[in-house]
């Protein structure tokens, strides 16, 4: 049987803490998206590099610069992506629950050592009031956004391979 003063403490909390609770509701939905999604977006994002590795090394098939390149799964979200040489990269995709992290080395010419002058490049997984799945540059003061796993996999196939 309530009395009046534990009325007005229910009423208290039902107006202080309501705008809480729904950011709260919104949030857990929100994570449940980029749990379910984020995974086939991270797939598709590998499928995406594959097919731009693979359309690349035919466009450098008989040319001097050809080399080994390769896209290769090292266990469920992470990727290695590597050349041999022309410029030579080693460079890691790892998908971590909310975040994807692209850290790589780069040269020139033939292998160098992997470790030196590494870059890291952050995106976080965000979901749009309509429920639809993007990614976008973490750090970025003006975050570009990836909507589609193929546009982020040519940001990152210009970031390893570009001249």
């Amino acid at each position: 049987m309530a009395t009046e003063w534990i009325e007005k403490l229910a009423d208290g909390i039902k107006q202080k803490n309501h705008e809480a609770a729904e950011e709260f509701g919104r949030a857990q939905h929100y994570a449940g998206i980029v749990a379910e999604v984020g995974k086939e977006y991270f797939v598709a994002l590998t499928f995406s590099l594959q097919e731009n590795v693979e359309a690349m090394r035919r466009m450098l098939q008989g040319d001097v610069t050809s080399a080994d390149t390769t896209v290769q799964t090292v266990k469920v979200g992470e990727v290695k992506i590597a050349r041999a040489r022309f410029p030579w990269v080693d460079g890691r995709l790892v998908h971590n629950g909310d975040t994807l992290v692209l850290d790589y080395a780069r040269g020139p010419g033939v292998e160098g050592d992997p470790n030196q002058d590494r870059k890291v490049c952050h995106f976080t997984f965000k979901v749009a009031p309509d429920d639809s799945l993007f990614v976008e540059d973490a750090f970025a003061p003006s975050p570009r956004q990836y909507k589609q796993p193929d546009e982020l996999a040519r940001h990152i196939t210009e970031a390893l391979f570009a001249a």
